[in-house]
């Protein structure tokens, strides 16, 4: 249920960070993205850590930010 909740939020803040920053670039978004992807990754792999799942959670926002970047026109 937590993790729903949180999901929920998250969409939200990218949401409004997309429609407050509307003169930030397409590709800014993406190389963000890429960059949260990554870092949940390895966050992922690392044998030491384990957050209950909240890692695949922070691979799941960098993906949408890229899909918000990859939307994006200018």
């Amino acid at each position: 249920m937590n993790a729903i909740v949180l999901l929920i939020l998250i969409v939200c803040l990218i949401y409004i960070l997309v429609k407050k920053s509307s003169d930030t670039s397409g590709i800014k978004y993406m190389l963000l993205g890429i960059s949260i992807i990554l870092v949940g990754g390895i966050i992922a792999v690392d044998a030491n850590s384990y957050l209950g799942g909240y890692e695949y959670l922070i691979v799941l926002v960098g993906l949408i930010f890229s899909i918000v970047g990859f939307g994006k026109y200018n």
